[in-house]
């Protein structure tokens, strides 16, 4: 009896070097499954992930996706950062891409933040979100920012997708930025290759309008945060009616980063998203008032409306909380006074 054959995107195939394993997570256009190497050498890890993406031959977005596929390809495979997610090798079939990069097994930072083990006070059997010390929020913070003034000042490449769900622990315990569906080259001329069709809509991205909030690492029974990246989104972002390729919008969405492990909650955050866009883009939170005088005023500076006045990522590194050094003389106005307010309140929810 002829053995049933399988799929190479299924589990047992065998892709390049690598056999497929269990799905680990789901996206609008791919599945992400583990793999494991075969004939392994000093510069190949055992258990990998690998992204899959179907070549929908004659479909609507079939030529957006694959153009798009190939610039993250292309960007995510010229980088090298200890904070970056590595990116091993692609193979291609006329049927699917396949994307191998390391395997993090210790989650995304906002699955750290839910469910690490801290009791909640009322119900000891639940846990619940807190917030990280600020030494605690201070090496993850540094991990990541690294990562960014890598990206900026090195290889000039604007992320545009930070968020929680895209910072993976690997299981040494280092934080690493992942996902560059969404990412571009600073330059215009870098990116000019690649035609205007390739850049994408601020919701869009390789996986569609679903923009699943972990590719590599989630699982597939979890729940979309509603809003999905909008709460990181810029004001000047807001504003634009395209994509933009600033860093200053990475600063800006790095600032609700540190803002969440610094309170466990999101600084930007309601249900409707015309009133979050306005909170947004008036620049109005909530100051964590229990956060050192250092780290309200990194939050300040990483906050400002205006894209020329917003500290670039080389300042933040420098800042007196990044380096952890001494006092220092604040400006304690409130945040956004650059621009009117429309006076909408503050809406902080957990995360």
């Amino acid at each position: 009896m002829t053995a049933p054959v399988v799929a190479p995107d299924e589990e047992g195939s065998q892709v390049g070097n690598y056999i497929m394993g269990k799905i680990i997570g789901y996206g609008g256009f791919s599945i992400v499954r583990e793999a494991t190497a075969i004939d392994l050498d000093d510069s190949t890890a055992a258990c990998v992930a690998v992204k899959i993406v179907k070549t929908q031959t004659g479909a609507r977005d079939n030529d957006r996706v694959q153009r798009m596929l190939e610039m993250e390809i292309t960007i995510w495979s010229q980088v090298s950062h200890p904070n970056i997610l590595p990116f091993i090798t692609v193979e291609r079939l006329p049927t699917d891409t396949f994307i191998f990069c390391e395997l993090c097994t210790g989650g995304h930072l906002l699955h750290y933040l839910t469910y690490r083990n801290v009791p909640s006070p009322t119900s000891p059997g639940l846990q619940t979100t807190q917030p990280l010390t600020e030494d605690e929020a201070r090496g993850i913070f540094n991990q990541i920012a690294e990562a960014v003034r890598y990206l900026h000042e090195e290889k000039r490449i604007v992320h545009r997708d930070i968020k929680l769900e895209n910072i993976l622990q690997h299981e040494s315990g280092t934080w690493k930025l992942c996902d560059f569906g969404l990412a571009e080259y600073r330059d215009e001329d870098a990116a000019a290759c690649f035609g205007d069709s390739l850049v994408p809509s601020r919701r869009a991205s390789i996986y569609g309008d679903s923009e699943p909030t972990c590719d590599i690492n989630k699982d597939s029974d979890e729940d979309e945060t509603k809003g999905g990246s909008l709460a990181y989104s810029s004001p000047e972002q807001l504003r634009c009616n395209k994509p933009l390729r600033c860093p200053s919008q990475d600063v800006w969405s790095l600032g609700v980063v540190l803002y969440a492990l610094l309170t466990g909650k999101l600084p930007f955050h309601d249900e409707y998203e015309p009133r979050l866009q306005l909170q947004i883009l008036n620049g109005r939170y909530e100051e964590p008032m229990d956060s050192s005088p250092e780290a309200r005023d990194l939050l300040k500076n990483m906050f400002r409306l205006k894209p020329e006045d917003r500290w670039h990522i080389g300042q933040v590194r420098d800042s007196r909380w990044c380096t952890g050094t001494g006092d220092i003389d604040l400006d304690h106005s409130r945040v956004g006074t650059s621009e009117p307010s429309l006076n909408f309140p503050s809406f902080r929810s957990p995360l």
